[in-house]
């Protein structure tokens, strides 16, 4: 009898090619290998080079790899995955350049914490916005919120008062009471929101004079120019975010001292933003 040591099906006599894996068959099957048993990946001989390689594979989702330190057998570290990992980390590793695999390694680390380093990036950018609500947004919210429970509070107490005159049969006395009160309530509320809506008018035109003094400072005063003399060449792209975004707020806080601060780190931020998407795109 024939096998394929592939598939591991079993020909008849005179059968010598694999009609599905296309390769010889053999009179013997190896010994079934099972697929979580570590296997060597490849031996190295500085425990620096083998711990780089190990970090590569964890980063490629190659998550049976380990390291294992010399032994009796041999004076190399020997990077070990499991079976069924095997092939795809020799994909990865041993189809490069022996010569050039350390320096391969070191390039995609890099790339890897560049990647992780603009990723952490973007969320501390994110998270160290604060986030600002402008008083005309608030109004909006406010007059929308107070027109709608007054609509619901007017509409609902008509509805009890229709099934309390029998015009309608839709809730027993004490269902009455209970939707009265809520609809009352719906009453009070929408009308709070609209008197504080209105108290917040007035304010919302000073909000956005001062604003337009705000932008018209910002635009004459921080400028590409200055904010490429606050950057450090020293310092990693992050670590220029807070520092220039940190002095800018203080020009603007220093200039107009009673201007929201956090409307003023709002406002920065979008200047920032504006001057590295110029740079990128340079």
């Amino acid at each position: 009898m024939a096998w394929c040591p592939k598939c591991r099906n079993e020909y008849v006599e005179g059968v010598t090619t694999c009609a599905e894996c296309g390769i010889e068959l053999v009179e013997e099957l190896p010994e079934e290998i099972d697929s979580e048993t570590p296997v060597v990946l490849m031996e190295v001989e500085s425990e620096p080079f083998a711990e780089k390689i190990f970090e590569y594979l964890q980063y490629c989702d190659i998550g049976t790899a380990a390291i294992f330190p010399p032994s009796d057998e041999t004076d190399k570290y020997q990077l070990v995955v499991a079976e069924f990992e095997k092939e795809e980390a020799e994909n990865m590793l041993l189809s490069k350049n022996p010569d050039e695999l350390s320096a391969w390694i070191d390039d995609k680390l890099s790339e890897i914490e560049n990647e992780q380093a603009q990723e952490m990036f973007s969320d501390l950018r994110t998270e160290a916005s604060s986030v600002y609500v402008k008083k005309k947004d608030k109004y909006a919210d406010l007059k929308f919120s107070g027109v709608s429970f007054l609509i619901f509070g007017v509409v609902g107490l008509a509805m009890v008062i229709l099934n309390f005159m029998d015009v309608i049969q839709w809730m027993n006395e004490f269902s009455m009471v209970i939707m009265g009160v809520v609809f009352v309530l719906f009453l009070i509320v929408g009308v709070v929101s609209l008197v504080r809506a209105r108290t917040l008018r007035d304010i919302v035109s000073e909000e956005e004079r001062i604003t337009d003094e705000v932008m018209s400072w910002i635009d004459e005063n921080i400028t590409d120019e200055v904010i490429e003399n606050l950057m450090d060449p020293n310092l990693s792209q992050e670590d220029n975010y807070f520092s220039v975004h940190g002095q800018l707020c203080r020009m603007v806080t220093e200039k107009f001292p009673f201007f929201s601060a956090n409307y003023a780190d709002e406002l920065m931020d979008e200047r920032y933003s504006d001057y590295c998407d110029k740079e990128d795109k340079e």
